[in-house]
Order: C-alpha cells, then structure tokens, then sequence
C-alpha cells in the first residue's frame, strides 16, 4: 500500500483558470494554518490537563484534545494541495484525506465525550469545583475549576480576562489567593473600570 504516489498533473498550474491558480496557491497555507491550528490546540490542553492537582484555577477545554485525530487526514489534505501546487497528481493524497476524514470524525466524536468524562472525574477526585461564574456563557467558552470553591464570586463573573490573569500569576508562583485578597482585586479592577468609562 503505497502512501504517497508523485505523477506529474494532466495539466499545469500554468494552464488553470486565475481562479484555480489562487486555489491552489492559497490552500496549502490554509491547510497548514488548520494542522498548526489543531496541533497547537491539543499541545496547549495536554498542558492543562498534566496540571492538574498543581494549579489552583485551571481553565479547561478537553473537547480539544481529541482534534489530535483530525490532524492525519489533514496532513493527507495539505500533501495533496502541495502536491498539487507543484505540479504533481493529488489523487492517491486525496482519497487518503477522504477515508481518513470518514475513518476519524466518528473517533473525533467519540472522543470528545471520553476526554470530557475523563478530565471532569479527575479535576473532582483532585478536589477542584466548577465555577459557573467564571466559565464564558459560550458552549464553547472552556470550563473553569478552582481548588479552593470560595474563590468562586459571582463579583468576578464580568471581569473574568482579569481574574484568568490574577490567578495565573499564583498559578505561576505556586501559591494561593486568599478570599480577601480576591475581593480587593475585584474591588480595585471594577473601580478602574469605571474610572475608565467616566474618564478620571
């Protein structure tokens, strides 16, 4: 079974429509932006999910580590519109992309709802809580988990760039926030916030 075939295209690039010609300049790159896209997604929630049990507030989205899956048939998509690009036959990469796409959509699917399942039972046997007024209102928005539940303040909920960075820097330092201390953050960053908007 041979998994790359290198025969010279029935027609040149040179002698494609302008439109064509842009196709296939433009979608190598675009191919290349989705698998660095995907790859990128799945390093930085592998990230996330090796810290738990480290990091007091961890924002989540395990939905993401099973695009891992996506990443073979789009590599197949990227050599075939290189290949095409170079004035070489896609085909043979092209059937790959389409078998490996119906092959890797159900496992991506099926995925999602392992890893989910998964990094949720370890996140709550870790001793971390949901906080709904953190997390975004987006189905997409990822999940957020505290390791202490009373650092979870609806005050926070319209704030929550600043409060990701707040706890970041403790993340970092490896320490933890006291209530008090939240509460002052919060305090202080809607003050400057409304000083902003009144124009002190």
């Amino acid at each position: 079974m041979k998994l790359m075939e290198w025969k010279q295209a029935d027609k040149k690039l040179s002698e494609l429509l302008p439109k064509e010609i842009a196709l296939c300049i433009g979608l190598p790159f675009l191919v290349a932006f989705i698998c660095i896209a995907i790859a990128n997604v799945f390093v930085n929630e592998i990230k996330v999910a090796s810290s738990i049990g480290e990091a007091i507030y961890i924002k989540e989205n395990s939905g993401g580590i099973p695009l891992i899956f996506l990443f073979f048939p789009f590599s197949f998509f990227l050599l075939a519109s290189i290949q095409r690009l170079i004035n070489f036959c896609p085909k043979l990469a092209t059937e790959y992309f389409i078998k490996g796409a119906a092959l890797m959509l159900p496992m991506f699917f099926i995925g999602i709802f392992i890893t989910n399942l998964y990094v949720e039972h370890k996140l709550k046997q870790t001793g971390y809580s949901y906080c709904n007024w953190y997390t975004g209102a987006s189905f997409r928005s990822p999940d957020v988990w505290l390791k202490d539940e009373n650092l979870c303040l609806q005050s926070g909920s319209l704030i929550r760039s600043d409060i990701e960075d707040f706890f970041e820097g403790y993340n970092q330092q490896g320490t933890e926030p006291t209530l008090a201390e939240l509460e002052r953050f919060i305090t202080e960053t809607k003050q400057v916030g409304e000083d902003a908007i009144n124009g002190l």
